[in-house]
């Protein structure tokens, strides 16, 4: 029986995504043994970012671009000229919520013969929002939200580190359900995106927060559902 589960915002996860060394399928090996592990070892198991796909047999999936994510068991074999990259997942910690909206521009293109308005609708647009309660020691390091949008002075005793954010897009791994119970499925959206327009404050009687806007960028968001396994 199909399963139905009605969604509230605790199932909500974040992750952002680091590539990590480019894997090149050989026809025989596991993504298990490509990535430096034993076969079955679960080394390879993860979301692979698809760099090339083999021009013939490759493993994958018809649909699936170039640069869009597969979800990786670790088991499979990449055809010989199959290459991808597996991502290191830090969870934003310090995320309250997030949201993602599609819009589309709505062009009028009535004439006078016409009795009603008609319209045609141009490309679309993704932008979404991040929300943060600030938490010192996660959304003030070189890796979180701060970082990746201002240059972060710290001093420790008389060490002194100064982390300039590097001008580059980041990979949104955005969870209506997140699950690591066998069987159940999850769901979430990939997407490569840039952040924008952040807010940073407090007010008081409220936990500060620190909020940003992001954008989309490199190839279009996709949505995935998978069960864990």
């Amino acid at each position: 029986m199909k399963e139905e589960l009605e969604l509230i915002g605790d199932d909500c996860a974040l992750y952002f995504g680091a590539p990590g060394t480019e894997l090149v399928g050989d026809g025989t090996k596991t993504l298990d043994e490509l990535a430096g592990g034993a076969a079955a070892s679960g080394k390879g198991k993860g979301i692979a970012v698809i760099t090339v796909k083999a021009s013939s047999g490759s493993i994958w999936p018809s649909g699936l671009d170039e640069g869009e994510a597969y979800p990786a068991l670790g088991t499979e074999v990449l055809a010989a000229g199959d290459k991808c990259k597996l991502l290191s997942l830090t969870q934003v910690a310090d995320a309250s919520g997030w949201n993602f909206s599609i819009t589309r521009d709505k062009i009028e293109v009535t004439r006078l013969c016409h009795s009603f308005k008609k319209y045609r609708y141009g490309k679309k647009d993704g932008s979404g929002t991040i929300k943060s309660i600030f938490t010192m020691g996660v959304t003030d390091q070189s890796d979180g939200l701060v970082g990746n949008t201002m240059k972060i002075f710290e001093r420790k005793g008389n060490s002194v580190t100064v982390h300039v954010p590097e001008d580059k897009s980041l990979y949104f791994i955005g969870y209506v359900r997140k699950s690591s119970v066998t069987s159940e499925m999850e769901d979430f959206m990939f997407a490569e995106i840039r952040l924008s327009n952040m807010t940073l404050g407090g007010d008081s009687g409220n936990a500060q927060s620190y909020d940003s806007e992001f954008s989309l960028t490199g190839l279009d968001p996709v949505f995935y559902s998978v069960e864990v396994v």
